[in-house]
């Protein structure tokens, strides 16, 4: 044998210890949810032992987001699936297709399975984090960074999918999601409070980037982590952080706003983080899962976009980029599907924690920043210009309670036409207000109450712990 095919063999013997050891230890913790993760052990031989060991365990993470099989770190198109489907961005009442949910009521039980996957990475991640801490290797430094990276992440969207909207007044009593930072086979962690998960989910995030992570192999660089830190920080209201976080992004990552000429191939690639994108999924173009993704983007497109939506685009669509990157003349979607973040949504979060803060001239200023990258010969907004509040939008109030102003419905109006088909809207809805309405179906109306927003956590993660605290409107 050669000694190239020799070689080749080694490795590959390497490759395989290494998947069976993490492949064992994924199989005795995988029961679902919470629940299960607390409550099996693991057992001698099945740890992994070496730093690639370990690594391997969150290298297959990395490869569900690359391919486009993970749902619940960056998302992929079943995600963007749900969250369209449930929001308003399309006209739920002209349906050409069932394959779309319609209806937030039609996901509870998707969103149980959610928060039961959730908790299975939060596994993966702590394995790593309780046995490669102290370990001073390029191999360790990575893997924990991706792991504390991840597992903060999670918490993010825990936070927004199984908690109330965030209130200052309330965050120390709105129940909150488990602290889970080890294994225990009797442990049975209560909720704690929105607050609680707040700092938990910094303080993981905080932890990544105190490694300085630059390599792209474990994916979670810095200006990854700070972009979500900045939308954590978004969500929970903290204004001045979102501020520095943003602005640091916008002088420092070197990502910059993608301008009009670049901006259909920027956002229709298919498999690569073009331009201003700062992470997406699905960059594989050799995954499984393509074919799955042809049809879900069928069924996204089998549905008009709503009128009101369409209107944002005012008398001369065609001179904003993003019209006809979205929509065809039947105004079905052509825009690729997949979750992201982009400098597009810095920008918006920063625009709006300044009007939060009372300066309505810096809010304006990135309002148009953003304006001038997307439309053709546009003019400025001014606080004078800016179209009156529409009393008949479904955003009426923001996410303090407070009447929505001209500046703000812009700010909001940008977002929406920005972030359309990312899963942006539902969480739009979601912190300002929850607003309640509905759609007409065989002849029968439903309506998106306000609980529907906030997801139930596990029923069975209930029935095993009476002391687990489930979201209000929810009675089994």
């Amino acid at each position: 044998m050669s000694n190239s095919k020799e070689s080749e063999m080694k490795n590959m013997g390497i490759f395989m210890n290494i998947f069976k050891r993490a492949a064992a230890l994924a199989l005795l913790v995988s029961a679902a949810g919470c629940r299960g993760y607390l409550n099996v052990q693991p057992q001698g031989e099945v740890i992994p032992e070496t730093d690639e060991e370990f690594a391997a365990i969150i290298h297959n993470r990395l490869r569900d987001i690359e391919g486009g099989g993970d749902e619940y770190v960056i998302g992929n198109m079943d995600a963007i699936k749900h969250l369209e489907g449930c929001a308003d961005n399309l006209d739920a009442n002209i349906r050409t297709s069932a394959s779309l949910t319609f209806f937030a009521g039609e996901e509870i039980d998707s969103r149980q399975r959610a928060y039961e996957e959730s908790w299975k990475i939060v596994r993966d991640c702590n394995i790593v984090i309780e046995n490669m801490s102290g370990r001073d290797t390029d191999i360790a430094r990575g893997a924990l960074s991706a792991a504390y990276s991840m597992k903060g992440i999670i918490y993010y969207n825990l936070l927004r999918e199984f908690c109330q909207p965030w209130s200052d007044a309330k965050a120390g009593e709105l129940p909150g999601i488990p602290v889970v930072e080890s294994f225990g086979i009797n442990d049975k962690p209560l909720r704690g409070t929105i607050r609680q998960t707040y700092d938990y989910a910094k303080a993981q995030l905080d932890k990544a980037l105190a490694f300085k992570p630059t390599d792209p192999k474990y994916l979670f660089t810095e200006w990854i982590i700070k972009a979500y830190k900045a939308k954590l920080e978004f969500w929970c209201q903290n204004w001045d952080s979102v501020v520095s976080l943003c602005e640091d992004i916008i002088a420092s990552s070197g990502v910059s706003l993608t301008p009009i000429s670049e901006y259909a191939g920027m956002i229709n690639a298919q498999y690569e983080a073009k331009g201003e994108v700062l992470v997406r999924s699905h960059i594989n173009n050799s995954s499984e899962l393509d074919w799955y993704f042809s049809y879900s983007k069928s069924y996204l497109a089998s549905r008009p976009a709503s009128a009101r939506l369409i209107r944002l685009f005012g008398e001369n669509p065609e001179k904003d980029v993003r019209y006809a990157a979205s929509f065809n003349s039947k105004r079905m979607n052509v825009k690729t599907p997949e979750c992201k973040v982009r400098l597009s949504e810095i920008v918006l979060m920063l625009a709006e924690a300044y009007y939060h803060k009372g300066d309505n001239d810096s809010a304006l200023r990135w309002l148009n920043e953003l304006r001038r990258n997307r439309i053709e010969d546009v003019s400025d907004l001014t606080m004078a210009s800016l179209p009156a509040v529409r009393p008949d939008d479904r955003i009426v109030v923001d996410c303090q309670g407070k009447a929505v102003t001209p500046l703000l419905q812009a700010i909001f109006d940008e977002r929406r036409k920005e972030l359309y088909m990312e899963g942006d809207r539902w969480y739009e809805l979601k912190r300002n207000g929850c607003p309640e309405w509905w759609v007409i179906s065989n002849g029968l109306k439903y309506t998106t109450k306000a609980y529907l927003y906030t997801s139930p956590i596990s029923k069975s993660d209930v029935d095993l712990n009476p002391g687990l605290e489930q979201n209000p409107g929810y009675v089994y």
